[in-house]
């Protein structure tokens, strides 16, 4: 029997463990407006994960950032990919962790859709870049979003975000 519910009444972490707890195999599908994701089980252990173009450990944590949306859980459904190797413990852990992050960082950059540009008085401020940072501020050209920018450096949103976070308190970006 699948089981199906809203990311708002539930936090997917607290899905997966209840699910992962009796051992089941199967996939979890998630919607979110126009994103889409799986979160593969096997034998109640996490397996496998897909997020837009992120898949292992970086699609759990980006799913489990995920405050709304619906999810199904359909048991039986296999996969023979095997992208993660984590504990469901220590990936939960991280995901927690990641989303007390985020509700700092979501006080400047609102969505990974946020487009970042040059603050207009960026070329008056005197910094050094660390070499995550240069990365970052290479790719930024006032039309990529912060999605396309992580996905240009084959990273995950929430690792370009922490940086971009910094860069627009420094005042670099805006």
């Amino acid at each position: 029997m699948a089981i199906k519910g809203s990311l708002k009444e539930a936090s997917l972490p607290d899905v997966i463990q209840l699910v992962a707890v009796s051992g089941k195999t199967g996939v979890f599908n998630l919607r979110n407006g126009g994103e889409s994701g799986q979160i593969y089980l096997r034998k109640g252990q996490i397996v496998h994960a897909l997020a837009g173009t992120l898949a292992g450990e970086q699609a759990v944590y980006e799913l489990a950032r995920w405050f709304q949306g619906d999810f199904v859980f359909t048991p039986g459904t296999e996969t023979e990919l095997e992208t993660i190797d984590k504990s469901n413990t220590n990936l939960l852990m991280e995901a927690a962790r990641q989303i007390d992050e985020w509700k700092i960082l979501s006080k400047k950059i609102e969505s990974t859709r946020m487009v970042p540009v040059f603050a207009p008085q960026a070329s008056r401020v005197s910094v050094s870049f660390t070499p995550a940072e240069w990365a970052v501020i290479t790719k930024v050209d006032e039309r990529r979003s912060i999605e396309e920018i992580a996905a240009g450096l084959g990273q995950g949103a929430f690792d370009v975000c922490k940086i971009i976070y910094g860069l627009l308190t420094s005042g670099v970006l805006a």
